[in-house]
């Protein structure tokens, strides 16, 4: 009978290693197939365009569409950059550059602003996150790239640019006209409220860190009680910016945040690895603004930090990885190849993190923040009194 059954299982294993492996081969054959049958039918569009279309078409032009189509299928933040477009993402990083001030994204396939930068002619002229451009210099944003769009509104200072505005609320587009200037962010400010410091983080720039560092010191010195933190309308930046940062509020070993991705190099964990600056009690200010890197350092203090208060609303919602591949004629892909997933396993993209006490802010006009006006910073020193 043992030997029966040795014999059985014997045999299953040698139909499962020969049989098996020819349906894997079969798959691979039959996706092949697929894949042929695909490019005949894109080729078969390519020709027809090119012999019956009104005008006379360069292979590129048609290509560069199709790339750039196919991309746009896949996510917001996935896109093809034709050389002239690449250097759009190094200017974020930078500090300082020409335009209009304002971060945005592709939402629901729409040019989308994420957050106004303070002082800055968009938020001047009350600019809002999630107002959607229709239009810039009446042209129609359907079917940009977050790219294309940023380069429209980029240029030199003095110069005009006017948008159509589609605002939640509002019957009809707005058209605001926007003078360009040179966009200086200064990515750390702060102030002392008697014994509460505030320090106000509006990106994730090569220097934030540095600056950072010295205030918290500072306040240290000072012996301040309690910190109050504002990542609204803070777009992001660097990773490693917001993966320094958490550090200086974390005990070593805490996880901060981990990104997964289909492919296994894809996805990291981060944990902190230095004695934190700042141990005293810490109140964060969010918005709809807040997104990106912002969001990896509210889930980071959220999860980890234990005397933590969260007030605002709810974040952005963007929590993806992008790589930038370049290809052979100085083009590039921009392409999502992971999620972000704060420590306690909730992923950002498309959730945005929801603050322990919700306060709206009213009214058309940006508020300055920490002036009378703004109610999410005076219920943040409320609450921080009580936590120290």
């Amino acid at each position: 009978m043992k030997k029966k059954i040795i014999l059985f299982i014997l045999g299953f294993l040698f139909f499962t290693i020969v049989f098996g492996g020819d349906i894997k081969v079969q798959q691979k054959n039959k996706w092949e197939d697929n894949t042929y049958k695909n490019l005949e039918l894109f080729i078969d569009a390519l020709n027809i365009v090119k012999d019956n279309y009104v005008d006379t078409v360069e292979n590129k032009k048609l290509i560069y569409g199709a790339l750039k189509g196919m991309l746009m299928s896949l996510d917001p933040y996935s896109a093809f950059l034709e050389p002239e477009l690449k250097k759009e993402l190094q200017i974020e990083t930078k500090g300082e550059f020409e335009g209009v001030g304002m971060e945005i994204t592709l939402k629901d396939g729409i040019i989308t602003v994420v957050s106004p930068i303070e002082d800055t002619p968009a938020w001047k002229a009350g600019i809002k996150e999630g107002d959607k451009i229709i239009e810039i210099d009446g042209k129609s944003t359907k079917g940009m790239t977050t790219m294309e769009a940023a380069q429209l509104l980029r240029g030199k200072r003095g110069t005009k640019v006017t948008i159509s505005v589609l605002r939640e609320g509002a019957e009809n587009l707005i058209k605001i006209t926007l003078e360009r200037d040179v966009i200086k962010i200064k990515s750390v400010k702060s102030k002392i409220y008697d014994e509460i410091g505030y320090i106000r983080l509006t990106g994730f720039q090569e220097n934030t860190p540095d600056d950072l560092k010295k205030i918290l010191k500072e306040f240290n010195e000072k012996n301040l009680k309690g910190l109050i933190l504002d990542l609204r309308n803070n777009p992001g930046g660097l990773l490693n910016v917001a993966i320094e940062v958490s550090e200086f509020f974390l005990p070593p070993n805490k996880l901060i945040v981990y990104t997964q991705g289909r492919n296994k190099k894809d996805s990291t964990k981060f944990y902190s690895k230095y004695k934190p600056i700042w141990q005293k009690p810490v109140i964060l200010l969010v918005n709809g603004g807040s997104a990106s890197a912002s969001e990896i350092l509210f889930g980071a203090l959220k999860d980890n930090y234990t005397n933590f208060l969260s007030i605002g609303t709810k974040t952005f919602g963007k929590g993806s990885v992008q790589n930038v591949i370049p290809l052979s004629d100085g083009s590039a892909i921009k392409l999502t190849i992971a999620r972000y997933y704060t420590p306690k396993g909730i992923c950002i993209e498309g959730q945005g993190i929801l603050p322990d006490i919700e306060v709206k802010l009213e009214g058309e006009k940006p508020i300055i923040p920490t002036s009378e006006q703004d109610l999410q910073f005076k219920k943040a020193l409320e609450e921080i009194k009580k936590m120290i």
